[in-house]
């Protein structure tokens, strides 16, 4: 899939991948799990909740954690949809010992609202701990800041950073001596509901999930109650009806101000058109699922209608103004 394998392949000493992966535990009554996922009626998206480290006591200094994910899935008329994404959250920066053994609780967005064409989910998920200074802090914080500008959720603007991104990733993983792998996974899932899950550093088999629980206040693991004495992460797949970038897709930003731009020309005519080509736009999205789909052309027509009420040639003077510098995100698609 994308660059895990590479990693594990890279670092000295990390041992066989067969952490435990409980991919269906219980909520704790926190409102994840459970909700229905099915094609073309919604969207997923990835969430790291919490985490503990434990393998970085060997680094004399501070260091950093990092959250990696690639994930793949199935995309609307086109090659499956892949989303990089690095992550350092603040309270995994310039750690020392003191800090490992305690629970993180990070509930950070990895991957942004993708629409959900069906099985499988494709999933790597890394956690992996380096060490502190030279040359390698400033490498991480680029690769991170890579990976943001890639965006979380606009599938079409991910290809021209992929290789920037994974270049990096080899860089780091490269210092051999500076990264500890915590923890890695590399998966396809099948998905009919939103779901919480864990990847725990214990062999397979020697945990059962009717033992573990997630705390509801800060989202920890809990073995028979008790904290769990190992080196895990806590993440959910999510269910939503709502995307909340599709104001910041490229190709529907464009098509739009086409279309105001020729509301503002005061031509009925051009502005048919240039709506016509935007709902074309529209309706060959792959990050918007078929209901927003029909109420984003929806909005937009309201918009012709607006400004030329009955069919008119004329833009009226108030809408004229209206339309000057009118965004997408202007179209307010939830009605929020």
């Amino acid at each position: 899939m994308g660059w895990l394998n590479n990693l594990l392949n890279k670092v000295a000493g990390v041992p066989p991948t067969d952490w435990t992966l409980l991919d269906d535990l219980t909520d704790p009554g926190i409102g994840i799990a459970g909700k229905p996922v099915s094609p073309d009626e919604c969207y997923v998206e990835l969430y790291v909740e919490s985490l503990r480290l434990e393998k970085a006591r060997r680094f004399a200094t501070t260091f950093d954690g990092v959250i990696y994910s690639f994930a793949s899935l199935a995309r609307e008329g086109a090659n499956r949809v892949e989303k990089a994404s690095v992550t350092k959250p603040q309270n995994l920066a310039t750690m020392d010992a003191n800090n490992l053994g305690r629970v993180i609780t990070v509930s950070k967005r990895i991957m942004g609202a993708i629409p959900w064409r069906g099985d499988p989910f494709g999933l790597e998920l890394g956690l992996f701990s380096v060490k502190s200074g030279n040359l390698i802090t400033p490498l991480i914080d680029y690769v991170t800041k890579v990976s943001d500008k890639a965006g979380l959720s606009i599938a079409t603007k991910v290809d021209a950073f992929m290789p920037l991104i994974t270049e990096g990733l080899d860089m780091i993983a490269g210092q051999k001596n500076d990264t500890e792998i915590e923890l890695a996974i590399d998966t396809d899932l099948s998905l009919d509901r939103s779901r919480l899950c864990a990847l725990v550093a214990k062999k397979k088999g020697t945990l059962a999930s009717t033992d573990l629980t997630i705390d509801p206040q800060d989202r920890k693991l809990l073995q028979n109650g008790e904290p769990l004495q190992a080196a895990y992460c806590v993440f959910s797949i999510r269910s939503s009806n709502r995307n909340p970038d599709w104001g910041s897709i490229p190709a529907l930003q464009d098509s739009y101000a086409d279309f105001t731009n020729a509301i503002n020309s005061g031509k009925h005519k051009e502005a048919e058109e240039a709506l016509a080509a935007f709902n074309r736009r529209v309706i060959t999205s792959p990050d918007l699922i078929p209901s927003d789909k029909n109420r984003l052309k929806e909005k937009a027509r309201a918009d012709l209608q607006d400004a030329f009420p009955g069919g008119g040639q004329a833009v009226r003077p108030a809408e004229r103004e209206r339309f000057k510098g009118r965004r997408l995100i202007d179209l307010n698609l939830y009605d929020d």
